[in-house]
């Protein structure tokens, strides 16, 4: 979400259909470390992808417990 986030580093996409990516970044507010799982639309008047609302922000606290319910989907 340029322009809102102090720092940003993209880490990956994914492609989610021919108008829509899943953008996953590292980034910084206030000095305070996140992961950034958010879904960007492309904008065809401004031919680039742009951050929806939708998506989720995690604490990079918080990491080592979001990781241990992933590896809960290879288990199943």
């Amino acid at each position: 979400m340029s322009g809102f986030w102090d720092r940003e580093e993209l880490l990956g996409k994914i492609v989610k259909n021919s108008r829509e990516e899943i953008h996953i970044k590292k980034v910084t507010k206030n000095n305070r470390d996140y992961l950034d799982i958010r879904t960007f639309w492309y904008d065809a008047n401004d031919d680039c992808f742009k951050p929806s609302q939708k998506g989720v922000a995690i604490q990079m606290d918080l990491l080592p417990e979001f990781k241990q319910i992933l590896l809960k989907l290879d288990e199943s």
